[in-house]
Order: structure tokens, then C-alpha cells, then sequence
């Protein structure tokens, strides 16, 4: 109800504009037919005056009801009004006349602000932020000081003109001051305006020269011609001379609602005629590779980036399968949705995004073309991981043997040799000291007992042979018995998961039992073990300080590998202290059964 309400105070507001554009047209012709005082081009100038603010009212109304929310339509209808009402300077009343002379400076001031604001409506920069809010004092300051010490309204020739109606004292060196201020602030800030204009024609991407340029050539020379007429009515120069300065000058401005209306025309065609091309191109590309390079090449923005969203990685990543970094250079980001389903990224120059229809198709096109290369990505991406996991177990492998070599030869190796010199003593001895002997055999046998207890630690680390022999529940019953942490066992399995799943999830198990010993200073833990259709899902829960970070240690590192090896997936959650939950999930492939793969 509020937007149909929106709309109609829109439509009512512009009808009272077109209306007041009309009447003042009127108004001006009327009064071109009787005047005695006419500038220095003669009736034409008023009249083609009228031609010029009916088009910027006609360009800006269809400008604002098109795109409410740009103020560039209300910037063209206010500079339109204005125009108009500057051209009441031929009356013969005082009223309109006053009217005519408060509108003559500020159309200067709007017309800057519009040109600045181009296209957007916003102003871009420190720069032309000061200009436009220099440019309406400066413009109207000087004016309201004739208003209040000059007869004449800043016209010292004029003996015709009506009075002024804010006179309130004459001052000759007030009035002289501020007709010399008011030339010198407009070229001024005429001079910085097209020195803004030209740098942001320079610096725009070419799709942007390309649709805009009209306006842009076209303001900055009306500009332009503008101080020189200004310079030229000021100057003690042949009338002639004026008076074809003035008709340039208006001939010029006249062009001016239409290089705004191609300005508009032309970024439609070409946004249509970029779309086709860029549906042909993308048609005609082969793989991801060419993708990011066709948008790129068609949009005219050679830093234009692609990203493909993988689901399983819960991210983005490049087209090379890598994960994707978000330039730090204010760029704007269009997201790339195929099928109610997020397919990637486009990033690009924030000057895109202003035309918000282009980015849209141009998002349709290429979520297209990024969902049929999106599996060649993902294959990349799983050989890149698949790369790095590989090396992790090759690297996690050799530290694993190390480490046992180092347990064997500090621990049950040197248990064992003790136990072997034991006995050569003890048979050395037996006949003459059979109570040394006996006292070394019993030392002896604490050794062998001692390293078969290491031995069996070992290969339990290696493999539990609860775990073979009597199944997962077995082996994490075996494992909470010894945790230090009090250990809740949920264990749903209605039966054996296949050897490798099995093997896998005891030490997805065993690892985060270990980790809440060492690290959570977690009061409780919970292991959960169930079938999830066809996956096998493992979690462990506890209550500790959270803040885990899975890419931190090797130890949970090693775990993806081993997972992922499988084509299961681990995630670790740990909000900061809110405990933490280490999640794994094995595709059964519809199997079951104790299985050997």
C-alpha cells in the first residue's frame, strides 16, 4: 500500500512539474512577442530558452519516474525550471524579473551538480563534493548582495528594468564588488568542473565512455561555451560579437536534453548489445578457463574476477581450484545464483553495479555458464586437495614411523635386551649362585611382562584389536573407560560399518577423546555413533572452552585426510567458550556389513 501510494505522489508531483513547465513556457513566448528589452541574440534566444527547459523537464521527469531513487531526474527537471524562469528577465515587472534574476545564477549551480552527479546522482570524490557545495554559494551569495544594495540587479545599462523589490539602500561599491564576483566564481568554478569532467572520462571503464560519452563531450563543451559567453557580455566587445557568442552558446545548450536522452537510449542499447554478445561468447567458450576472460573482455573491466562456490568446501575458489581471496580495492561483488542454487562470485568495478539491469542479465548469463563448468572446477579443486592431503600422508606417515621407530628403541627394545642379558646371567650363575639366578630370572620376567604391555600399546595405536575383533562400539567403549573426562556413549549401529569406515572413526574418536583431555577443560563429553541413511555419522561433544581451530595441529589435519580419504567429510565447531563439537561423516555407498573396503 505504501509503495502504490509512493507511486501516485510521483506521478502527481510530476504532473505539477510538467505543468509549471508548461505554464512558464508559455509565459516567456508571450512575453518575446511585445518586449522592448530582449538579450543580445534577439527573440530567438528566448524561445529556443523554452525549447531548452521543456527538454531537460521532459528528459528529467522520464529520467526520475524511470528510477525514483536517482536524483538525476529531479536534477534535470530543477535545472529545466530554472532555465525557464531565467528567460522571465525580459519582463517588465518586477516580480518576474526578481524571479528571473534569482534563477539565472542558480541554473549555473544545478547545471554543475548535474554534471557532476552523472549517471548515478551520487557525486564521486572529495573533489566534486566541494565544487557543487561551493558552487551554490558562490553563485547565489553575490546575487543576493545586488538583491540588497543594487538598483539595477547587477545590469548598470539597463535604464528599463523593472525596480528592484529588495532594495534597501543603494550601494555602488557593494553592487560593483559583486558583479565582478559573480563572472570570476562562474569561470572559476567552470574551469573545475571540466577539469573534473575530463578526469572522469579518463579514468571510466569503457563500457561506461561508451554509453555516456554524449552527455559528458557534450556538458563539458556547453560549459566551456558558457564562461566564454559569460566572458563576452561582461567585456566592452562589438554587439555583434555578443550576439553570436550568445546564439553559440544557446545553439550549444540546445543540444544538451538530447545528449542526455541518447546518453540514456544508448546505455540501453548498448547493455542489450552487450548481453547478446556476451550470451555468443559465452556460448562459444571453452571451459572455465575462458569464462572470467569473455566477461571481462566484454564488459570492459580487465579486473574483473570469477569465483566458484563448492558447496563441500563451503566456499569459494578460483578457477585453478584454489581458494578464492576478495581483493582488498573496493570492488563491488555480484553473486551468481542458477536455479534458486548459489553457483559463484562476479567481482568487478563498483561503476557496474550502478547499472543494476546489465549486472542482472549479465548474473543470469554467466551463472549459466559457471554451472556447466562448474564441474570441471570442482575436479580441480578435489585434485588440489587431493595433492595437499597426499602429502600431509606422506608427511604424517614418515613422522608416524619415526615416532614408533623412537617408541620401539627407547621402550620395548631396550626392555628386551635387559630381559636377554638377564638370562645369559642367570645361566651364567645358575649352578654356583641359584639364588642371583632366580632373583635375575623373576627381573627377567617383569621385563618381558612390562614389554609386552609396550608392544600391545603399540599396536593398538597402530590398530586396536578390540576393534577387529569385537567391532567400533567395543573400541570406543575401550577408549571412554580410559579417558580421564567422564565419556557418554550414544552408539546406534545396527550393524558393522565396513572395516576402513570402522578404522577411521575409531580414530576420529580417539583423537577428539584426546584433545578434550588436553586441551577443552571440558566436565563432560558425549559420543554419538549412528547411521544417517546412507552415511555413517560420528560426532563428539564436549562442554570445554571451545576456540578449537582445525587447521592449527596436525592431529585434526590428519584426520580430514583420513576421512577424506574416504570420501567422507569432518568438520570441527568450536565457538569461543561454548565447548566443541568434532562431526564426521562416511558415505556408505548403500553398504553395510563388516566389508574389507
Amino acid at each position: 500500500m505504501a509503495a502504490i501510494l509512493r507511486s501516485r505522489g510521483r506521478v502527481a508531483l510530476a504532473g505539477l512539474t510538467a505543468l509549471a513547465a508548461i505554464a512558464l513556457g508559455i509565459a516567456v513566448v508571450g512575453l518575446a512577442a511585445g518586449a522592448d528589452r530582449l538579450p543580445a541574440g534577439g527573440a530567438a534566444v528566448p524561445v529556443l530558452g523554452v525549447a531548452i527547459g521543456w527538454g531537460f523537464v521532459g528528459v528529467g521527469l522520464f529520467a526520475w519516474l524511470r528510477r525514483p531513487e536517482n536524483i538525476l531526474g529531479l536534477l534535470l527537471c530543477g535545472f529545466g525550471l530554472a532555465v525557464l524562469a531565467s528567460l522571465l528577465v525580459i519582463a517588465d515587472e518586477p516580480l518576474p524579473y526578481l524571479v528571473s534574476r534569482v534563477a539565472d545564477p542558480l541554473a549555473v549551480a544545478v547545471f554543475i551538480h548535474l554534471l557532476l552527479a552523472f549517471p548515478s546522482g551520487r557525486l564521486e570524490g572529495r573533489a566534486a563534493r566541494a565544487v557543487v557545495a561551493a558552487a551554490y554559494p558562490l553563485m547565489l551569495i553575490p546575487q543576493l548582495a545586488m538583491f540588497l544594495a543594487d538598483a539595477r540587479l547587477g545590469d548598470p545599462g539597463c535604464d528599463g528594468c523593472p525596480r528592484n523589490l529588495l532594495l534597501l539602500e543603494h550601494q555602488e561599491t557593494v553592487a560593483e564588488i559583486a558583479r565582478a564576483a559573480q563572472p570570476i566564481a562562474t569561470l572559476v568554478l567552470s574551469i573545475c568542473t571540466l577539469a573534473l569532467v575530463v578526469r572522469r572520462r579518463r579514468d571510466a571503464g569503457a563500457f561506461e565512455r561508451r554509453a555516456f560519452a554524449p552527455l559528458l563531450l557534450t556538458g563539458a563543451g556547453v560549459l566551456g561555451l558558457g564562461a566564454l559567453s559569460a566572458a563576452t557580455q561582461n567585456a566592452d566587445l562589438d554587439p555583434d560579437v555578443q550576439q553570436v557568442a550568445q546564439l553559440i552558446f544557446i545553439a550549444a545548450f540546445a543540444g544538451l536534453p538530447a545528449a542526455f536522452l541518447a546518453g540514456l537510449v544508448r546505455s540501453r542499447f548498448f547493455r542489450t548489445a552487450t548481453v547478446g554478445r556476451l550470451l555468443e561468447r559465452l556460448t562459444a567458450a571453452r571451459g572455465a578457463s575462458e569464462v572470467g576472460d569473455v566477461l571481462a573482455s566484454t564488459l570492459g573491466d580487465p579486473s574483473l574476477a570469477v569465483a566458484y562456490w563448492l558447496p563441500e568446501q563451503n566456499g569459494y575458489v578460483d578457477r585453478a581450484g584454489l581458494p578464492f581471496v576478495m581483493p582488498a580495492n573496493g570492488s563491488a561483488s555480484t553473486e551468481l545464483v542458477h536455479q534458486g542454487r548459489r553457483v559463484g562470485l562476479l567481482v568487478h568495478d563498483a561503476a557496474l553495479a550502478e547499472d543494476a539491469e546489465l549486472m542482472a542479465a549479465t548474473a543470469d548469463a554467466a551463472a549459466l555458464a559457471l554451472e556447466n563448468d562448474r564441474l570441471e572446477v570442482e575436479l580441480r579443486a578435489r585434485v588440489e586437495a587431493l595433492r595437499i592431503s597426499r602429502a600431509r600422508i606422506v608427511e604424517a606417515g614418515d613422522a608416524e614411523r619415526r615416532r614408533l621407530g623412537r617408541d620401539l628403541h627407547d621402550g620395548a627394545q631396550q626392555r628386551l635386551v635387559s630381559l636377554l642379558i638377564e638370562l645369559q646371567l642367570a645361566d651364567e650363575r645358575w649352578e654356583s649362585e641359584p639364588a642371583a639366578a632366580r632373583g635375575l630370572v623373576a627381573q627377567a620376567l617383569e621385563n618381558a611382562r612390562a614389554a609386552v604391555g609396550e608392544l600391545r600399546d603399540l599396536a593398538a595405536g597402530i590398530h586396536p584389536a578390540v576393534l577387529s575383533q569385537r567391532g567400533l562400539d567395543a573400541a570406543i567403549e575401550s577408549l571412554a573407560a580410559r579417558s580421564p573426562v567422564p565419556v557418554e556413549l550414544e552408539v546406534d549401529l545396527p550393524e558393522r560399518l565396513p572395516f576402513v569406515v570402522e578404522t577411521a572413526a575409531y580414530f576420529v574418536v580417539a583423537e577428539a577423546i584426546t584433545n578434550v583431555a588436553k586441551y577443552a577443560q571440558a566436565t563432560h563429553a558425549r559420543v554419538v555413533v549412528r547411521r544417517d541413511g546412507d552415511d555413517a555419522v560420528i560426532a563428539v561433544i564436549d562442554d570445554g572452552a571451545g576456540g578449537a581451530d582445525p587447521g592449527g595441529g596436525s592431529g585434526l589435519r590428519g584426520l580430514a585426510d583420513r576421512v577424506g580419504a574416504l570420501d567422507g567429510t569432518l568438520t570441527v565447531t568450536s565457538p569461543q567458550g561454548e565447548g566443541t563439537e568434532v562431526r564426521a561423516r562416511f558415505p556408505l555407498h548403500g553398504g553395510g556389513g563388516r566389508g574389507d573396503t
